[in-house]
């Protein structure tokens, strides 16, 4: 948790300010929890809730999700950017359709919003970069950016 906030203060600490998206180094996280959490909120919440509990039946849970927690981020990196439908979580199928949000948020964004749900609700799932969401949106079916 210190790490956390430790990296997160450094840039307000050098520059006065945090990082822009497009400061942060492709190949470093960059982190920004306000950031994410307002992405989330703004893109995410309606669907999973701001608890990330998901709505029974309808939208799945990403609090203790395995696919939020697993280290190996590349599914979640896959289902943020391409969408998903038919999708089963915890032993429930979850029908309806999750949007892609490859042409609607770039690199930067998707790694905000994905670190931000892989820390939140005592999930603790391994961070992503800009760079390794931007490797996961040329390997995507939906090619975009």
């Amino acid at each position: 948790m210190h790490r956390l906030i430790g990296c997160a203060l450094a840039p307000l600490l050098l520059f006065g300010r945090a990082a822009t998206p497009a400061e942060r180094p492709a190949g470093q996280p960059g982190f920004d929890a306000s950031r994410g959490r307002a992405l989330y909120s703004a893109n995410c919440s309606a669907c999973h809730g701001e608890d990330g509990a998901g709505q029974p039946g309808t939208f799945p849970p990403l609090k203790g999700s395995r696919v939020v927690t697993k280290d190996d981020a590349t599914k979640h990196m896959q289902v943020v950017l391409e969408g998903m439908q038919g999708a089963k979580a915890g032993g429930v199928r979850y029908a309806t359709p999750m949007p892609s949000f490859a042409a609607s948020l770039d690199d930067a964004d998707i790694t905000d919003i994905i670190d931000y749900e892989r820390s939140a609700w005592g999930n603790h799932g391994k961070p992503v970069t800009v760079a390794e969401v931007g490797a996961a949106r040329v390997k995507s079916k939906l090619h975009t950016h």
